[in-house]
């Protein structure tokens, strides 16, 4: 099934017009996509590793991904976390953690506090091949070994003490 996105301005006002994910983008036009950062009661993190076919494949990243037409980064983010793990979430259990503009898209970066058994984790092997929990410390010897999405680093670098 093909994803359309929303076009938006570099003010995130939308255009009134869709494009198909992999179409180029002109100058000035933005779509948003969405992140979501869920920590356990023991404080780590819920990761998951790309599969390796994908773009930084094999590199370990938060679930997220781009919202579809017609849909907010909070209804976004229940879908992608569904899909991508097999846990539902409600909109009531995310809290906005920040805001971020970067290139051509727009990010609503979300954190969720749950503990989830990994078991209970069911991954959709076209996006991710592993998941797993891990501490801040964890997270910050994988960043050192750059086996984190560069990107997903940066954020984390950025917003690592609102946890």
């Amino acid at each position: 099934m093909e994803e359309y996105w929303d076009v938006y301005d570099k003010n995130r006002v939308f255009q009134n017009r869709t494009i198909r994910r992999g179409e180029p983008f002109k100058d000035g036009e933005y779509y948003v996509s969405c992140e979501v950062w869920i920590v356990n009661s023991k404080g780590e993190m819920l990761v998951t590793q790309r599969n390796p076919n994908k773009k930084a494949g094999g590199l370990w990243e938060f679930v997220g991904g781009g919202v579809h037409a017609g849909e907010t980064t909070a209804q976004a983010a229940v879908r992608e976390v569904k899909e991508e793990v097999g846990i539902t979430l409600t909109p009531d259990e995310l809290s906005l953690l920040h805001f971020y503009k970067h290139r051509n898209y727009f990010m609503d970066i979300y954190l969720v506090r749950k503990d989830i058994n990994v078991e209970n984790i069911v991954l959709d092997s076209n996006e991710a091949v592993d998941a797993k929990w891990v501490s801040k410390e964890e997270w910050r010897v994988m960043i050192e070994n750059q086996v984190v999405v560069r990107s997903v680093a940066q954020r984390f670098d950025m917003l690592n003490s609102r946890l």
